[in-house]
């Protein structure tokens, strides 16, 4: 191996032209001063040999280590890449922390029996610049309490999401509290859609972004309900093929999500090392 160059946003990737691996990149990002790197999987049908495992041992080895250089509080490797694979690698770069990502789909549009039942919620869009998200950020946050990348959600942090391109306000619905958001309460809930392009043999795709329950409205299954909402949604915008990510450990979301019809499509791996002990004990 040649080397490393690491770009601005803590990714980086191999500098040399040769052999397995041969200008394996990975992208980096920086989210609530956690570093996320992430590297395509090995081709379909490619036989995962020994210079696909040194190539990714190099390039996040070093990238593992610029993230602690940082001073981020965590960093995380997540990949489709084979069980087998990811394991060897961060075994030997340090990533001790495990958690996998199943990422289900279904055709849409939902039967109508499915939509029948399932208890009906009020939604509305989101207006941007409003008091709607601060309290959006409330209601996430209680939600995703102790997740570990989700519940830490800022203004800053959703208005650079409603900056992306993607972004469409239309798509993240909000079910109001009692008392509602303009009258100074809450969300008891919300579904935050996206729309993603074809791509390669991936049709248009809708994916069920976010959802989230405020702990005080839990119990009323309104986490089916907002779950139909956001499907009726996208199905009403012509999309074909709903997508939605959920952790393999959570066995409530996932009955939930079998009870839609969802199937599992594929494994999101992800590989964590905590820092802020590392650092506190410096």
């Amino acid at each position: 191996m040649s080397g490393v160059a690491i770009d601005d946003d803590g990714g980086g990737r191999l500098t040399t032209d040769e052999g397995a691996g041969a200008g394996l990149a990975a992208r980096g990002r920086t989210r609530n001063e956690e570093r996320w790197l992430a590297t395509p999987p090995v081709a379909d049908g490619t036989p995962t040999d020994e210079g696909e495992v040194a190539a990714r041992i190099t390039l996040l080895g070093v990238l593992v280590e610029r993230a602690i250089a940082d001073g981020v509080t965590a960093v995380h490797w997540e990949t489709d890449d084979s069980e087998e694979l990811v394991d060897e690698v961060a075994a030997a770069v340090g990533l001790d922390g495990r958690r996998d990502v199943l990422q289900l789909r279904r055709s849409l549009p939902l039967e109508t029996e499915r939509v029948a039942a399932t208890p009906s919620v009020v939604v509305r869009p989101l207006r941007p610049g409003t008091a709607d998200e601060e309290a959006w950020v409330r209601c996430n946050n209680r939600s995703f309490a102790g997740h570990p990348d989700q519940g830490q959600e800022s203004i800053a942090s959703l208005r650079a999401a409603m900056a992306e391109e993607w972004f469409d306000a239309a798509g993240f619905l909000l079910a109001d509290g009692d008392p509602d958001v303009d009258a100074r309460g809450g969300l008891d809930g919300f579904c935050w859609t996206r729309v993603h392009p074809a791509a390669g043999d991936d049709p248009v795709r809708g994916e069920i972004y976010v959802i989230g329950i405020d702990p005080d409205a839990a119990g009323r299954s309104l986490g089916r309900s907002l779950t139909v909402a956001g499907l009726e949604h996208l199905a009403g915008r012509g999309v074909p093929v709903a997508v939605l990510y959920v952790d393999a450990d959570n066995a409530p979301a996932r009955r939930l999500y079998d009870r839609l019809g969802f199937t599992t499509h594929a494994t999101r791996r992800v590989r964590s090392r905590t820092l802020r002990a590392d650092q506190t004990t410096e």
